[in-house]
């Protein structure tokens, strides 16, 4: 299963911070604010702070700063807890990440029944991946083991050593907790010389270290047998919001392409500079496959190939791409204001425009989504927050809720809030069918 079409289950959505105002018998309750759409199939209050919601199958997990949990999605149900941690899903499985200063340990666990299946600890490295987990343990800094590991079993397919042992994490068309499909390699091995830090790359199958090595940058990723860094710093004296692309053969090293791609432009004039949007938890870059989304140099949004180094189309409309989920792409006029687009990501055919949804994404609390059937903008007015939910097929305006998205699927969305009477560091959680 590819890491796009995860998302036709269901997407999962990064930090969401929610202060919950002291309840007082002295101060009037504030007017509630105003609400449209379905109501909540069922809600219950948990922690403010971090909360992601994620749909895996038949069970919906839910992770704040005190536990993680399953529950049954028709009824609200708990099914099985943890302690909080960090949340990886791979495949149908769930890994839970610690950290303890630089050292880390996770262990895997089956969503359907809570049970954890293996665990390991005393890691220099992690890189989850929907197919596979591999590992770096390291006795002293020149000697350490790379490791691919059966997802269920935890059993090595294979152990390398080397002195620089390191993982890249970077992906296309993934958003955490999800992770991306491993590929037949991956980025691997930092070296640091006179000209600076530079990257190889791992065949995934066989833990051998191939002879392509390319400058390090924002960004590196394999897709095909071509390893691409990405430097999103502009060079001296450009202020075209420039992305630096440059790709070599994984196998052989050969310089294949050097190209510009465009981050495109915040409404005050600022570079966005990232090609996907950290704060919705995406990873490196909006895509799918070996195609990411980016803007041209005179604003418009484009899609482009990395396997070949050209752009596959160009938009229509000026906008910059917020999100998608490799079937959709959702622009906006700025990077950070202006009316929403949503496009066919594979030919860039314009599907329909809402107005601006008066929400700065340059705002702490701003987050997007796209599903299947589901679009979802967020973000605060001042200091009142609400989710906007949008249907893919018409554009048409499903929802508007007080609160903060918490997570989005093909037919459900999550939302906290503060509790009609507000209880100290609590926030109320609502399920809701579309």
């Amino acid at each position: 299963m590819s890491a796009s079409s995860w998302f036709r289950g269901c997407v999962s959505l990064g930090a969401v911070l929610a202060g919950v105002a002291a309840c007082s018998l002295d101060v009037a309750e504030p007017e509630p604010e105003p609400r449209e759409g379905p109501p909540a199939s069922w809600s219950m209050q948990g922690p403010t702070g971090m909360n992601t919601a994620v749909m895996i199958g038949r069970v919906l997990v839910v992770r704040n700063d005190e536990e993680m949990f399953g529950a049954d999605p028709e009824t609200g149900r708990k099914l099985w807890s943890f302690p909080s941690a960090g949340l990886r899903v791979s495949g149908d499985l769930i890994v839970l990440l610690e950290k303890h200063d630089r050292i880390k340990a996770f262990s895997v666990a089956d969503p359907a029944t809570g049970r954890i299946l293996w665990r390991k600890d005393s890691l220099s490295g992690l890189r989850v991946a929907e197919d596979a987990i591999f590992t770096v343990t390291c006795r002293k800094d020149d000697e350490c083991t790379t490791t691919r590991h059966d997802r269920r079993s935890g059993e090595p397919r294979w152990n390398v050593r080397s002195s620089d042992a390191w993982l890249g994490e970077d992906g296309i068309g993934a958003r955490l907790p999800f992770v991306p499909a491993t590929g037949s390699y991956l980025p691997a091995e930092l070296h640091e010389d006179d000209q600076g830090f530079s990257v190889g790359a791992r065949d995934a199958k066989s833990g051998r270290l191939t002879r392509g090595r390319i400058t390090s940058g924002w960004h590196e990723v394999v897709v095909g047998r071509t390893l691409v860094s990405s430097e999103h710093d502009p060079p001296d004296g450009d202020d075209r919001c420039t992305v630096t692309l440059t790709a070599v053969n994984v196998e052989s090293g050969r310089k294949k392409w050097k190209r510009e791609v465009f981050s495109g432009r915040e409404a005050h004039g600022g570079c966005r500079h990232w090609l996907a949007d950290a704060q919705s938890g995406q990873y490196s870059f909006i895509g799918a496959g070996s195609r990411i989304a980016a803007s041209t140099e005179d604003g418009y949004p484009q899609v482009f190939d990395l396997e070949v180094g050209r752009t596959v189309w160009r938009g229509d409309v000026k906008g910059v791409p917020i999100d998608g989920d490799g079937r959709t792409l959702l622009v906006r006029q700025h990077a950070d204001q202006g009316s929403l687009t949503l496009l066919d990501f594979a030919t860039g055919r314009q599907l329909w425009t809402a107005p601006d949804p008066g929400l700065e994404g340059s705002s702490a609390s701003w987050q997007t989504a796209v599903t299947g059937r589901l679009v979802s903008v967020s973000g605060a007015v001042g200091t009142r927050p609400h989710v906007l939910v949008y249907r893919v097929e018409d554009g048409q305006r499903l929802g508007r809720f007080p609160g903060w998205l918490q997570g989005l699927g093909e037919d459900w969305a999550a939302i906290g809030h503060s509790p009609h009477r507000p209880v100290v560091g609590k926030l109320q959680f609502d399920f809701i069918r579309f």
